[in-house]
Formats: structure tokens, sequence, C-alpha cells
């Protein structure tokens, strides 16, 4: 037995054994890969798929082995010098995709990133190892350093993917596990053994021999759906489970489709009548939400407990194959798996252990557009979905695109009609409040100005009435003066009637002065409210300033290792928190505008500069969501009078606007040239967007505070408001004025013009 063993080793190790070595594992290799694309020829899933791709790379590497040892063979190459470290580097990569095939059946970036990064890894240690000068002077390759390495190199990578086996157990990780057990022990056998000679290993190579033909069971992980009836017996048959249904249940399912028009109640019948028809045990109609971007359950039906289920956001990370198939518009069955992270994922969100098989096609408009999808399970009968399955849900959801279409019309009328209502209600109680408090004001005033006036007047009547009594006492006594008395009698007269008419200018005067207090009591509060604010405003920087910088200390790991989880929490607060910064610096610079308190300070200001801070500024924003910023410059820029923070401010809040407005991967121009009208000399300073234009009845209202666009989907302004009425106040403080031109179904070009000269000081 010894003596077999040894001739078995003998053939193995040498030149044509090496050549019959690889070919045999190339055509253990050819049978998996030929049964990997009969399954997914049949059944379509992706493990079928990403197994022929595994298979299709370990092809390759055994072909290139084959080559280089059929010309070692034929002396083309010099086989003692080249083959031995190539033939540990060849079987090391194939032994890690090996252990990538059963152990991640199903797509996931992470490991496919591992493989090949291990791959080019390992080929590089075999190029370095190819110039060792202790292999090119060894006689035999056994018996080096750089042998052993390999072989513990190997037995480590065959003891990682025991591990992973074990933790993961995907479907058919037994069979794995035999294979990978097999590589472990050839290679412990080989370093038991005498290696003083040689130089290639016969137990490695008598144990992979025994281990490759496992992988023709990878196939065979994933069952293939039927579609016809299968039979133990030809004269017992066992027929397949009814497929389709058309009994009563399902004639109603469909009748009470037809005649609801609540849309919520019609999600739920459109999922009630869908998994009567496919006997499917969980139905679920999933949306496309904000954008296309965002997956959203409507509603869902358990055929078994015959129930309606209540619908919920789905999360695209939890389901990748699912959300992208989706938005693709593409259709997608997978089988039951414990490694799946789509099959996981609706497991965690539906409190299920194992919701079956899955089976998804999409919605689709008229324009070939993915609206959303429809989802079967099967976590109590186990079905497996066919291909025949996937064709007639796809003719059903085909006719029920118009239908859902109607639903989600409705849905969106129904929450924009809830959202203005909302918003009318709180324009209501503003407006109320307002009312109030104006009322209120008025109250004060008249009573403080009827408090004012009734006092001088209560004394001028007094005046009055003591002139008239001394009056009627002079003409009662008038006959017995005499013409001396009566003279002086008549320039007294004359003395108490100028005294009457200074008496009713007073009285005039007092009354404007009354209305002078009331318009300067009116200004004093106003600049009191505003002051309030400014201070408050000033205030909320030192907690925000310790916010950022805490934040700042924690993202820098300066007091401990952050996970991931809590890296992404924290650096949400940090951009939550500079938000809420750059909302408060609106709010000052807002109430600084409108009392007047603010004081511009006018200079000679270099364009360039002011656009590369504006630029630097909203790059960010920008580049957040791949938007383009192109730049209309000409070569050389006219330095003009102006206050150069508030340019700087103008130039940043139309960036910020337009960048809020134009859609992912959009554009924004940005363009500055001299302009020339009535004689003088202007800069012009442009930005344009691509949102799709506003609407020609709401431009009136876009440098209005509080501006909010009826119709949320029309992405024309970016801006609440705030930012577009400073860039207003600003602009017309340093004597310019700014417009805006829009272009429906195209975007809004915003322009600012103003004067080169000493003309743009405040005055």
């Amino acid at each position: 037995m010894g003596s077999l063993l040894d001739q078995l080793f003998t053939f193995m190790t040498n030149q044509q054994g090496s050549v019959i070595y690889h070919l045999v594992l190339i055509f253990s290799i050819a049978s998996a890969l030929q049964g990997a694309f009969i399954h997914w020829r049949s059944s379509e899933f992706p493990q079928a798929q990403r197994t022929m791709v595994g298979l299709a790379i370990l092809l390759l590497l055994n072909l290139i082995m084959f080559a280089i040892s059929a010309l070692g063979w034929q002396q083309v190459l010099n086989l003692n010098l080249l083959l031995p470290p190539l033939d540990r580097a060849f079987s090391l990569i194939s032994l890690t995709w090996a252990i990538w095939l059963w152990t991640f059946p199903e797509p996931s970036r992470i490991a496919d990133a591992i493989a090949w990064l291990v791959s080019v890894l390992i080929a590089s240690i075999a190029v370095l190892g190819l110039t060792d000068p202790a292999v090119l002077m060894q006689a035999d390759f056994n018996a080096t350093l750089q042998d052993n390495l390999w072989q513990f190199g190997a037995i480590v990578m065959a003891l990682i993917g025991i591990l992973i086996l074990w933790i993961r157990r995907p479907t058919g990780w037994g069979n794995g596990l035999g294979f990978l057990s097999l590589a472990a022990l050839g290679h412990l056998l080989y370093l038991a053994s005498d290696r003083t000679s040689g130089d290639f290993p016969g137990a490695v190579r008598l144990f992979y021999l025994a281990a490759y033909p496992i992988l023709m069971t990878l196939p065979q992980r994933f069952p293939l759906p039927v579609s016809r009836p299968i039979s133990v017996k030809q004269e017992a048959p066992v027929l397949e489970r009814r497929r389709y249904s058309a009994d009563p249940k399902t004639f109603h399912a469909l009748i009470h489709l037809a005649v609801e028009t609540n849309p919520n109640r019609l999600n739920q019948a459109i999922t009630r009548a869908i998994a009567q028809t496919m006997l499917a045990d969980l139905c679920f109609l999933v949306y496309l939400t904000d954008q296309q971007t965002q997956l959203h359950i409507a509603a869902g039906y358990d055929l078994i407990r015959e129930e309606p289920l209540e619908g919920g956001p789905l999360n695209k990370n939890a389901m990748p194959m699912l959300a992208n198939a989706i938005q693709r518009g593409r259709a997608l069955r997978l089988p039951a798996s414990a490694t799946s992270a789509d099959i996981k994922g609706l497991g965690e969100m539906l409190n299920l252990s194992n919701p079956g098989n899955l089976l998804c096609v999409p919605l689709l408009d008229k324009e070939s557009r993915s609206i959303g999808g429809i989802l079967l399970l099967s976590p109590y009968s186990n079905r497996l979905w066919s291909a025949e399955d996937q064709v007639f849900l796809a003719h059903i959801a085909a006719g029920l695109v118009s239908v859902v279409e109607r639903a989600q019309h409705t849905f969106a009328l129904q929450q924009r009609q809830e959202t203005l209502q909302q918003s009318l209600e709180e324009a209501l109680a503003k407006l109320s409040q307002s009312k109030m408090e104006n009322e209120q004001l008025r109250r004060e005033l008249l009573a403080a100005r009827d408090q004012a006036s009734t006092a001088e007047l209560q004394a001028a009547r007094a005046r009055l009435a003591e002139l008239e009594q001394e009056l009627a006492e002079l003409q009662a006594a008038q006959k017995i003066y005499t013409q001396a008395e009566v003279q002086q009698l008549e320039k007294e007269l004359r003395v108490t009637l100028e005294d009457v008419a200074r008496l009713q200018n007073q009285l005039a005067e007092a009354s404007m002065r009354i209305l002078e207090l009331e318009k300067s009591d009116r200004s004093r509060r106003l600049q009191e409210q505003a002051e309030v604010v400014a201070s408050i405003a000033q205030e909320l920087r030192q907690p925000m300033s310790s916010i950022i910088g805490y934040t700042d200390l924690l993202l820098g790991e300066s007091v401990g290792i952050l996970g991931a989880l809590q890296r992404k929490f924290l650096e949400r607060i940090k951009v939550s928190t500079e938000r809420i910064g750059a909302l408060i610096n609106d709010l000052i610079q807002m109430t600084t505008l409108e009392t007047g308190l603010m004081d511009l300070k006018v200079e000679l200001v270099d364009l360039n500069a002011v656009i590369d801070t504006a630029v630097s500024y909203t790059s960010s924003q920008l580049r957040e969501r791949n938007i383009t910023l192109r730049l209309d410059l000409p070569k050389a820029l006219v330095p003009i009078y102006a206050d150069r923070e508030a340019l700087e401010q103008i130039v940043i809040h139309l960036l910020q606007n337009a960048g809020a407005a134009s859609p992912p991967e959009g554009k924004v121009t940005l363009k500055v040239q001299t302009h020339v009208e009535d004689g003088q000399d202007y800069i012009l300073v442009q930005v344009s967007d691509t949102g799709g234009g506003i609407p020609p009845e709401e431009i009136q209202r876009v440098f209005t505070r509080l501006y909010r666009a009826d119709n949320v989907l029309i992405q024309g302004v970016g801006d609440t408001g705030v930012g577009l009425s400073i860039a207003k106040a600003l602009t017309e403080a340093q004597g310019g004025r700014i417009w805006v031109e829009s272009e429906p179904g195209v975007g809004a070009t915003f322009s600012v013009l103003l004067p080169i000269g000493r003309s743009a000081e405040k005055r």
C-alpha cells in the first residue's frame, strides 16, 4: 500500500503528472460551471449567476496553470524555477475563491472586495518570491522556507474559511465544510511528510483531486422551480400544488377592487386580489417615493390568515437587491436563504423567522419608468416561484398600473390637501394673533392720546369759560364805563382773543405731538423687539460653538475610538448644528436690515475675491448633490465700490438657492458682465439653475419672506424666502436692484445689477 502511494505521489509531482493534475481539476470545474449555467437558465437566481462567476475564475486560474505546466513539459519554460512558486500561489488564490463561493452565495460588496484584494496580495507575493535568491540556489523547492510559508498560509486560509462557514451557515454549507476540510488535511499531511526532495506537494494534490469534484454540488444548493407535476411512481402521481386561483373569493376581490375609491382601501384591495389570484402566502404593494429614491409598502395581505397588513417604509440598505430591482424596473426571484440580506431584512421587518421564497415584478408606467412593484413571499407554503409565475404576475401588474397610478395620484392630492389645510390653519392662527396684538396696541395708543388731549381740552374750555364770563361782565358794565375804560376793555378783549388763538394753536400742536409719539412708540417697540431677537441670537452662538467644538473633538477620536454608527450620528449632529448656526446668522442679518441698524461700509471691492469666497462657501452643498457649477467670467473684472460682506452674502444666497432648486446631477451657472444703463456703468451678476422654472403667478412672491411654493414638486425656488429677501434688501441698500426670470421646464435666472461707481454708497 505504501509503495502504491509513493508511486502515486511520484507521478503527481513529475512534469506529466502536473499536466494531468490540472487537466482533472479543469474537468471538475467545467462540470460544475455547466451545472451552474443550466441552473441559472432555469431559475434566473442571482446566486446561480454569482456561482458561474466564481467557477469561471477558478477555471481561468487552472487553465493558466495547465498552459504553464504544458510549456514546462515541452521544455519551453524552466519548470523547476517557475512552476513551483506559481503552483503554490495559484493554489492559494483558488482556495480563496473557493471559500468565496461556499460562504457568500448572495452578492456582497465587502466579500467581493476582500477576495480581489487577497488575490492581488498573493500574486504580488508570488512575483517577489520568484526573485528570491534562496529559491534559485535550492535544487528542490519543497525543502525551502518559502514552501513552508505557502503551506502555513493555505492552512490558515482554509481554517478561516471553515470558521466563516460555521458562523454564516449558508445553504449547502456542509459540502463546503467538506471541501475546505479536505484542503486543510492535505496541507497538514504534506507538512508532516518527508519534504527533503521534490518541487510539488503530492499529498496536497491528491486531496485537491478528491475535493474539487465537490464543486459540482454548488449549483444544487438552491432548488429549481418546477412548472410541471412531479410523480414519484408512474401509477401514483403526486400532483403539483395549485398555482393560480379562480374561486369565488378571487372574483369577489376583483369586484371589490373595481369599485373601491379610497386610496388606502384600494391598495389593500389590490394586494388581496393578487394574493387570491396567485395563491401567495403574503402579497405587498411597494411604491417609489421621494423622487423615485425611497421605497414604501403601501399595503399588504396575508392569504393564510385572511387579514390585511399595514404598510411602512422599506430600508434600502437592508434589502439592496430588492431595492435595486424595483428602482431599475426589473423582475427579481430569490430562493429562501439564511444568508441573503434581502430575505433577512424582510424577515426582520415582518417578524418572520423565514420569509420563504421571493418574487417581485415592477410596476411600469407608459414611459417604462418604475413607479413601484408587487412583492410575493411564501413563508408558510415555501412555494418556489417559477418563470411562469413571474410572467403571469407581470401581466397582472401591467393591468394594474392605471389603478395604482390613480391611487398614488389620489393619495398625493390628499396629502397636498392636508398640507394646505394645515398651512391655512397656521396662517389663520397667526393672523388672529396679529389682529389681537394690533387691537391691543391701538387701544393703548388711543387711551394715551385721549388722556393727554382731554386734559388740554378741559384746561382750554375752562379758560374760554372764564373769558366768556369776563366778556359778559364787561358788556353788562359797558354803559357805565367811560370812553377810556371802553378802549382799555377792548384792548384786553383783543389780548384775550389772541390768547384763545394761541391756545388753539397749542391744541393743534399737541395733537401733532400725539401722532408723532404714536409713530415713535411703534418704531421704538419694533427696535426693542429687534434688539431682543438679536441679543437672544447672539446668546445662542455660545452654546452652538460649544456643541460644534465637542462634536469635532469626538469625531477626532481624541477621547476614544468611535464606532461607525456613532460617527454617523455625530456627523449628523454636526451638520444640523451648522445649519442652526446659519439660520441664526440669517435671523440676525434680517433683524438688522428691518430695523435699519445695519451700517454698510463701502470700499473698493475685487469681484474675483468675492466670487472665490462664495464658491468656496457653497461648494460642499453642490458637491453633495453632484451639481456642476459653471463660471462665465470676463478676463478682467472691474473693481466696484460696495460693501464686501454684503456683496458676498448676495452671491452666496443666490448660489445656495440655485443649488437647492436644481435636481441631483443638475447644473448651476454664475455669470458676471459689465452693463451700461442710462449712461452709467453697472456690474450684472446672474445665477441660473436647472430647477424646472418658477410658475409665472409665483414670481412676484419669490423675494417675500417665508415664501413657500404651493406645488412642492416644482423645484423652481429652493429657498424658504429668507435668503432671497436678505439678498434683495442688501442689493437695494447699495443702490442696485434684483429680479428673476424663469422659463418653464428649463430653470430660473436671478439677476443683480449694482453700480460700479460711488453711487452705490449708502446714503
